[in-house]
């Protein structure tokens, strides 16, 4: 699959979501995808197929007042494509609004094998994450 391919992949992929459950993304991945969320705080760690990912990172993000993300660029080079967005998040008292980024490694029949997340305010999100 050619760069284009994959970036437009990518943006056709925030545009289905998020939502609670994110089952309806898995067609965009392979199932053994891998989903690396960073942090210190109860949603961080390494997920691992449709239901972690797509699932499982949402049942442990909930309780969630808003959960934003607004795609500003999407770039790739060979199998790898990389967003920056913007992120607000809240929970109660807690708000977080900063600049994030998803890198995405792509398998050769496009789809998505691995996912790194970025956040500009890691020390800001684990703590809504904690609330």
């Amino acid at each position: 699959m050619a760069i284009p391919e994959n970036v437009d992949l990518v943006r056709e992929f925030y545009r289905a979501g998020p939502s609670d459950d994110d089952a309806s993304r898995s067609r965009f991945a392979v199932p053994e995808v891998v989903w690396h969320v960073p942090g210190d705080n109860p949603v961080a760690g390494r997920y691992v197929g449709y239901d972690q990912v797509f699932s499982g990172i949402g049942r442990r993000m909930q309780r969630l007042d808003e959960w934003t993300i607004e795609v500003r660029e999407v770039m790739g080079n060979d199998d790898m494509v990389c967003s920056i967005v913007d992120l607000v998040a809240a929970r109660g008292d807690h708000r977080v609004v900063c600049q994030g980024s998803h890198l995405f490694r792509f398998t050769p029949d496009a789809r998505i094998a691995e996912v790194w997340g970025f956040v500009a305010d890691q020390a800001g999100l684990d703590e809504l994450f904690r609330s």
